[in-house]
């Protein structure tokens, strides 16, 4: 019986964590310039700051208990909402390294294959993230550690930047055999 409870539980979880990082109604994107317009703008540092446990003990050092935990809560709800954009954001990148590796040739299409994972990646990370921002936002006293989840985004960035430079090339070379 605790067996079966526990087959059905991972079962849910596995279902839920598949729609979680492949749920609709995120914004759609067909090209670069789509990622330009449609994209979330998020300052890491801003995110770094409301999340570093020194800042959190200083600002309990600064105030009391019941406005330390009133400042902790907005601090973390702007996180949770800076969390998301990023989610977003890895989605759409997702999806753009899946429409550059259709038609690219291999150089390009390691780049997207790169991009495509590592946004994958970022999605995951995030998942495992985001409760450790809600338990805290339930209990603003408790020293949880977030785990490290920014690397992955800018690494992300640098992909797509690399991406970028590689369809432009080929863009420049296609200009000068035509």
């Amino acid at each position: 019986m605790v067996s079966t409870l526990a087959i059905l539980f991972a079962a849910g979880l596995s279902l839920f964590l598949v729609w979680t990082l492949l749920r609709p109604g995120l914004p759609q994107i067909g090209s670069l310039e789509d990622w330009e317009a449609k994209r979330h703008e998020v300052d890491l540092a801003v995110l770094r700051i409301l999340i570093d446990p020194g800042e959190e003990r200083y600002l309990r050092s600064l105030f009391s208990p019941p406005e330390y935990r009133r400042m902790m809560r907005r601090r973390l709800t702007l996180a949770l909402n800076s969390l998301d954009l990023i989610g977003e954001n890895a989605a759409m990148l997702m999806k753009l390294g899946q429409l550059a590796k259709a038609g690219a040739n291999p150089a390009l299409a390691q780049e997207a294959d790169e991009l495509s994972h590592g946004a994958l990646r970022l999605r995951v990370n995030l998942l495992l993230v985001e409760p450790y921002l809600r338990l805290k936002w339930l209990f603003p006293g408790w020293t949880l550690s977030v785990p490290a989840f920014e690397m992955p985004y800018e690494e992300l960035l640098s992909y797509l930047n690399r991406l970028r430079q590689q369809q432009q090339l080929e863009l420049s070379q296609a200009l000068r055999a035509g």
